[in-house]
């Protein structure tokens, strides 16, 4: 036990914005669904157009919707100024260009396919998939923060969101476009949602890291300094 590095991870700050942009995004995907598919939730079975006078209305879950969008919003801009002002929390652009980060990529391909044991691959923080992973799903989120403000600009179209972000609905061909596109994208962030659970739940078990807790604590351990341990100072 005294060869296990006990390294400080995750800021307050980025723990708060990671938890905040966990619920937005799954209050936005619950609501996203019903929005695109409405249905009533009941024994009557009313119809979602007919339903003004029960629990579940097209009216409640659209305003639910665009309180968790403006949340989502909020967090997204959080997280651009914390990384802004701290080296730790610093947003990583994924090195395409190097050497480096495609054998890190394949090394931990290996690993994920038990292909090579976890003690064979370099210990990192962050690894250059996860950091890849990461660095998409920043821009699918951004994705979505845009269209959903343009789509909801539609509404009004003298108004601030629509003076903004009205460009983008025809620049995607249209309403119904932009609508699946913003379908589509959601998706993808939901599955990313999935794998990224499986892949903190099992690098847990297999490297008893601290993976799940750290996102309470902070702290993550290693068996060995990792590569990029310099990346925290």
């Amino acid at each position: 036990m005294n060869n296990i590095k006990r390294l400080y991870v995750f800021s307050p700050s980025l723990r708060i914005w990671h938890w905040i942009n966990f619920l937005s995004i799954m209050v936005l995907f619950a609501t996203g669904i019903y929005i695109g598919n409405p249905f009533f939730i009941g024994s009557q079975g009313i119809e979602p157009a007919l339903a003004h006078g029960e629990t579940l209305t097209m009216g409640l879950v659209r305003e639910v919707h665009f309180i968790a969008g403006y949340i989502l919003l909020a967090s997204f801009i959080f997280r651009i100024l914390i990384a802004l002002t701290s080296k730790r929390d610093r947003l990583f652009i994924p090195k395409f260009w190097t050497a480096e980060y495609w054998f890190s990529i394949f090394e931990t391909v290996q690993e994920y396919l038990l292909l090579k044991s976890s003690k064979e691959v370099v210990p990192h923080v962050r690894n250059h998939l996860a950091r890849t992973a990461y660095f998409f799903i920043y821009l699918a989120i951004f994705f979505m923060i845009v269209t959903g403000f343009a789509m909801y600009g539609l509404s009004d179209p003298e108004g601030f969101w629509a003076s903004i972000f009205g460009w983008v609905v025809w620049a995607l061909g249209g309403e119904f476009p932009t609508h699946m596109w913003h379908h589509w994208i959601a998706w993808i962030i939901i599955l990313f949602a999935i794998v990224h659970v499986y892949m903190v739940v099992r690098e847990d078990i297999v490297k008893r890291d601290g993976e799940i807790s750290s996102m309470f604590s902070g702290y993550k351990f290693f068996k060995k300094e990792p590569f990029d341990a310099e990346d925290l100072k």
